[in-house]
Parts: structure tokens; sequence; C-alpha cells
């Protein structure tokens, strides 16, 4: 230990200050700075006990005195002001029982269910169900990188603000840490919290930043701090540079920042503890993803171990702390396969913690009628969000078929043609091998509900296609075409993969009313949560025909038993990802057409975008081909339109296709 300071000598009291009453454990131990009155003077819960106990090597209580741990201790006993819990009220039912017990229940808090554990009973019980990868801690042998899943409001930004807090004091206790670890003189030493976002990042920083002006032994070593980090000096700082309270340029070269999750700007700096506070809802790719900032991190870490103060040679192991929490989501992200490494075991592991544990287990004092109300919500996010169970990578779409079939009317069929001059709406796939290309149409009726017309596709190697392995865009747009001579479309929607070549040949056709739009993750998430609030609302009416004849395909006609397969992926907390099964013969062509055919009419419905047409009034898409189909032309076909060419207009599109710019079907 490097020599004391008139300023670091209060620190170091509080670190190395008397012996506890078992005699063992000095001040220096992260619990006992924690709860005890010499430091943060912050009770924790017990699981929150056993957590850092087990991550910093000190040894779990196991009831050495054999005391019953589910009833009140005799005040006679030799040992009561030690393992009794006497910091409750007198007239709480647990005060006076054994201080080292963990209850655990479901979230109901049902007696039946009901266990009081040791500290190391409750570990052992983690390691037997497969939520911890250490059975008992060996005293002394700390681990360095900690995967904590928790619940929801289970203290996940207090115990990163505490292990922050507390290495902080470590560090100032060190007097010269630079000397210690053998860096540089001058040389910053970062504890660094990286967030889902800015506001997140702000929660962490106003919890740690609290604990730092909370108590006055960190007071002489406060510096300069911002909404983003606070900088603070070592006692070797304020002998080099005096003290930052008398001249605000004075050096300070401990620095806790917290950052959002962006790996730029996070390399190349000396970090002796990284938190990733709720990592399994970073994003997935690019410089935001929990494993960019991950590798741009972890390399920072390899310096800080403690030197010889000649050599520089290291004299024992790196004392860099990793700390990966959140509360889980699917199986699969850098968190999950964190926790994987961590409960294979081997060479990977050795220096890993890894605890699973729901919110109620961790947190005792929440309210079971507020943990009812959530379960009740959806029982799925429920035990993701609150459980901390990692939800399979993939789940049906459709978690009820119910939901889907009670939507379905049967004695409805496919419609030929549309209901004259009404608005329908087109959603369009466009594939032009493997999967089909597909078309959905629909309208609304009376009920503001969208009523299905029609659900269709073609593909390669099928039908009138049987003798072509590949389709190309003329066929496919001649396709749709023929969709829109028997209906008014008002607005369709296709996927802009299909690039220009598809959009040229739908204008060929004068199919200007669909737009072609690039379905990003959030953009398909939010179109298929749109389809499923309509279905939840039975604001769809479906047709089920044709059945199959053949039973290997289902029980229902094609696009209904698509829906029945659809597979769902969390990509993030607010981002799903809808699709087929990974299988031979599984598709979601007609799905994907529907789900859009839905969403171009409900948002037709909200905004109803308008059109300026050459030497007209302007009108939505659907009024001004409602105008025109007004003119009495003697080629409208239901409620599609023929050809424009005996208006007489001198814009007229090319091969008389319809006037430009105007969204109309096409010329047969």
């Amino acid at each position: 230990m490097a020599r004391k300071s008139e300023y670091g000598s209060l620190v170091h009291d509080v670190l190395h200050g008397p012996k506890n009453l078992a005699g063992s454990q000095s001040f220096s131990d992260i619990i006992t700075f924690v709860e005890g009155p010499f430091g943060l003077d912050q009770p924790l819960y017990p699981v929150q006990r056993v957590i850092l106990k087990a991550y910093y090597g000190l040894p779990l209580d196991d009831n050495p005195y054999g005391v019953d741990l589910d009833a009140p201790i005799d005040p006679k006993h030799p040992a009561y002001a030690e393992i009794a819990e006497t910091r409750l009220r007198p007239d709480d039912p647990e005060y006076g029982t054994y201080r080292y017990r963990v209850v655990v229940t479901d979230f109901r808090r049902s007696s039946k269910s009901r266990r009081v554990l040791t500290e190391a009973g409750y570990l052992r019980m983690l390691y037997e169900q497969g939520r911890c990868n250490i059975r008992e801690v060996t005293p002394g042998v700390q681990r360095r990188e900690l995967v904590l899943a928790i619940g929801r409001r289970a203290g996940k930004t207090q115990m990163s603000a505490i292990v922050t807090a507390y290495e902080v004091a470590r560090l100032i206790a060190l007097d010269d840490p630079q000397v210690y670890y053998g860096l540089p003189k001058g040389e910053e030493i970062l504890l660094t919290t990286v967030a889902t976002g800015e506001d997140q990042a702000g929660i962490l920083f106003n919890k740690a930043n609290g604990y730092l002006k909370l108590r006055d032994f960190y007071a002489p070593y406060l510096a300069n701090s911002t909404m983003s980090y606070a900088r603070l000096q070592t006692p070797a700082d304020i002998r080099q540079y005096g003290r930052y309270a008398d001249d605000d340029k004075a050096g300070a070269t401990l620095k806790i920042t917290f950052n959002p999750c962006r790996a730029k700007g996070l390399r190349g700096h000396g970090n002796l503890v990284v938190i990733l506070d709720e990592e399994a809802h970073f994003n997935d790719g690019g410089q935001s993803s929990a494993e960019e900032v991950y590798r741009a991190l972890a390399p920072s870490m390899s310096a800080f171990s403690p030197k010889d103060p000649v050599s520089r040679r290291p004299v024992g192991p790196v004392e860099g702390r990793f700390i990966h929490i959140s509360s889980p989501l699917g199986r699969q992200g850098h968190f999950f396969e964190m926790y994987q490494i961590a409960m294979l075991g081997g060479a990977a592991a050795s220096k890993m913690l890894a605890i699973q544990a729901p919110s109620w287990e961790v947190n005792p004092t929440l309210e079971v009628s507020e943990l009812e109300k959530e379960f009740v919500k959806d029982a799925t996010v429920f035990f993701t969000e609150y459980g901390a169970q990692f939800s399979d990578q993939t789940r049906g779409w459709i978690e009820n078929k119910d939901d889907l079939l009670n939507c379905v009317q049967p004695d409805r069929r496919p419609a030929v043609r549309g209901i004259p001059r009404q608005e329908h709406y087109m959603g369009v796939d466009v594939a032009l091998s493997g999967d089909g290309s597909a078309v959905a149409i629909g309208h609304y009726d009376d009920e503001e509900r969208i009523v299905v017309d029609v659900v269709d596709e073609i593909r390669a190697g099928e039908g009138d296609f049987a003798e072509l392995n590949r389709l190309d865009f003329e066929q496919v747009a001649d396709w749709v075409a023929s969709y829109c001579d028997k209906f008014l479309i008002a607005r369709g929607i296709a996927d802009q993969w299909a690039g220009v070549p598809f959009e040229q040949a739908l204008l060929r056709r004068g199919l200007r009313q669909i737009e072609a739009i690039f379905f990003t993750g959030p953009v398909s998430s939010q179109v298929y949560r749109n389809f499923k609030d309509h279905l939840l609302d039975r604001k769809i009416v479906l047709y089920d025909w044709p059945l199959p004849m053949d039973p290997t395909k289902g029980e229902h006609c094609g696009y209904i038993q698509e829906l029945l397969e659809l597979q769902q992926k969390r990509r993030s907390k607010y981002i799903i990802e809808v699709e087929a099964p990974k299988s031979t013969g599984k598709h979601d062509d007609q799905a994907d057409a529907l789900a859009r055919m839905i969403w171009a009419a409900s948002q037709a419905k909200s905004k109803q975008p308008r059109m300026a047409m050459p030497g007209v009034r302007t009108l939505p898409p659907a009024g001004y081909a409602r105008l025109l189909h007004n003119q009495n032309r003697p080629h409208v076909l239901g409620g599609g339109l023929d050809t424009l060419r005996n208006m007489g207009m001198r814009n007229a599109g090319p091969r008389g296709h319809g006037p430009r710019g105007l969204g109309l079907g096409r010329s047969r």
C-alpha cells in the first residue's frame, strides 16, 4: 500500500478500520463498506449481498450457530447483536430474525412456495437450478467479470452505483494508484458505465454521484462534474497539483464516465471498471451494439495489475472489473452469449460469475399487486422482464390461434372483383425465385373493419409459371396490374428491395398508387405490431378458403396457415422480427403482403395523404380515382378503371397507360 497523506487518511480509515464482530473481515470488504455506518450506510437486500460477496470473493454465511432461520432469535443468545436483524422496526415481523437469511418465494409470495435459506444455501440452490455458474465461494477468490441477469426494479442501478462508489474509494485509499498499477504519472484512470441511451446514463450518473456527495470522506477529493462525468483527485494529485477546491485547474486523474451505447469514443482509455447497464437492450448491430462496445472496452483493463514500483513488473493478477447487468431478452445477442460462456464453465469462465434471479427474489419489497398487474397484461413479457428468464429466441407470432380464427367469417370466400366505387388497399410482396410474389387486397366496411377481399400468390415453377425457374419484373407487374383492373386501389405498398426495375414496370402500367417502401427492421416491426393490434381488436374480417385437400399442408387455406406458422424474434426491447420458420416449404410472402395491406389501409385512414394533379383540384389518390370513375367511361370493369385514352388529356402517359401523375389502374 502506498503511503497515506493527510487527505487520504479519512478514506483509508473507512476502508481499513477496526475488525467487525466476527473478527475476520475488515472494513475494506465491500459489504461492510456499503452497509456500515463508516461507509455508505446503505442496507442491502439479502440477494444483493450474496451477489456482491460472490463477486468479491467474500465468505457466504451458512448459519454456523445453527439457529432457526424462520423464527426470532432469543435475545439472550450470546451472538444476538451480531446475527439478529435489528435494523428494522421492532414491529416488523422479521425484526430479530437471522440477519443472513434469504427468503425465496414465487411472485405471489404464496406460503406454499416459501423457502428460507442461508446465503450459502441460496447460492447452492441457484447452482442446482442452473441459475449460477458456481456452487460455492472460495474465500479470497474474486470473480472479475460479472454477468447479472435480474428483473426490472431489482436494483440494477443501485448495484452499479455501489460498485462504482466502492472502487473510487479504494483507488483513493491507494494514495497513488498510478504508482500501484505502474501507470505513467498523471494518466487518467476511468470507471466507465455504458447505458442504453443518454437518459438511462443520466439516471446512473445521478445515483453514483449521489453516493459521492452523500458521504463526507469523498468531499476532499471531488473535483468538477457534468451530466456525463465526474472527476476526483487522488491524494497524490492533491500533493502534486493542489486541491481542486482551491484551484479549478488542478489535475484530477480519476474520472467516472456515463455514456450511451456507442463504441466510437470509448477506445484508447484505461478503464479499471466497466459496467454495461441493460446490455441485453443495446442495439443489434453497428457501433451501438453490445459486442462492439465490449470489444472497444475490454482490452483497456489489461494494464490494471499491481506492479513492482521499481521494475514495474506485475506482482499480482489484473484487478479490472467488467459487469454485464441487464434484465434478459431473447436467447441471442452479446449479453446472452456472455451468460452462456460463464455457465458452460472451463478456462474462459474461470474469472466469471453469472447469476440469474427474478425481481421479486432480489427486491423483496415489490408489491404483489403490481407484479400481478404486469403478469395479467402479458405473461410472456412478465417472465422475461420481471422473471429474468431468457425467452426463447423464436416463438409463435400468433400465441393463441383463436386470436386469428375469431376474425374468420366461415361463409366468406375470396372476392373476384371489387365493390364498385369502393376504395381498396393493396399490399405487395415481390420475389422472383424461392418465395412467391404475393398480393393482398382489402377494404373498410361500415363497422370500420378491414375486410380482406383476396390474398393470392404466384411462384416460379408452379401454375401458369410451371416452366420457369425464375420470374421477371414484367411478369409480376402484369399480375399485380390484373388485380388493379378488378379493384379500385386507393393505395398500395410494396417492398423497395425489388428496386427501380419493378417500380418502372409498375409505372409503365400506370400503377402510381403503389408506393415502394424500404422495410427496415423498425418499420417491419411496426407493420406487424399494427397487424397484431387489428387482430386483437377484431378489426379484421378474414376468409378461410379453399381448405387444403392435402392434410400435410395444414387445416386452413394458404395464407391463414402461413399466419399461424409465423415465428417472432425479439431483436431489442421494442423491435420484433416476424418471418416463416427456417424449414423447407415454409413461406411468409402472403403474410407480408397482408400485413402491408393492413398498414396501407390504416395509414390512409389516419392520414389521408394527398396528391397534386395537373389542372385538377387536390384530392386523395382514391378520391381522384373516384372522380374519374364517375365520368361514365364505357370501359370501367367492376371497381377498377380502364384506359383513359379517351379523356383527351395532354399529359397522357406512355403507351396509353393513363395520364402521368395519376395513381390509377392500367389499360387493357
